[in-house]
């Protein structure tokens, strides 16, 4: 598990990252729904930021895509 932060216009939230991809990843959170309500940064662990949009949320999960893919070597960095 990789642990971030969403910083959006006026919230921020911690998340865990998962199924990290260059297109997007999973979060599971605690947050309120308000922060992924609109487009947001990630960061990954001290990485970033990153624009991002949440595509769908049920419960303490969202779907995150990413505005630019990351780049392989992110990818590699945080898979390996």
């Amino acid at each position: 598990m990789i642990y971030g932060e969403c910083v959006g216009p006026a919230e921020s939230a911690r998340v865990r990252i998962r199924d990290l991809a260059n297109e997007g990843c999973a979060l599971e959170t605690d947050a309120p729904a308000a922060v992924f309500d609109a487009d947001f940064s990630l960061w990954i662990g001290a990485v970033g930021p990153f624009a991002a949009t949440a595509t769908h949320r049920q419960a303490r999960e969202v779907s995150v895509r990413f505005k630019e893919p990351l780049d392989a070597r992110i990818l590699q960095h945080f898979n390996t």
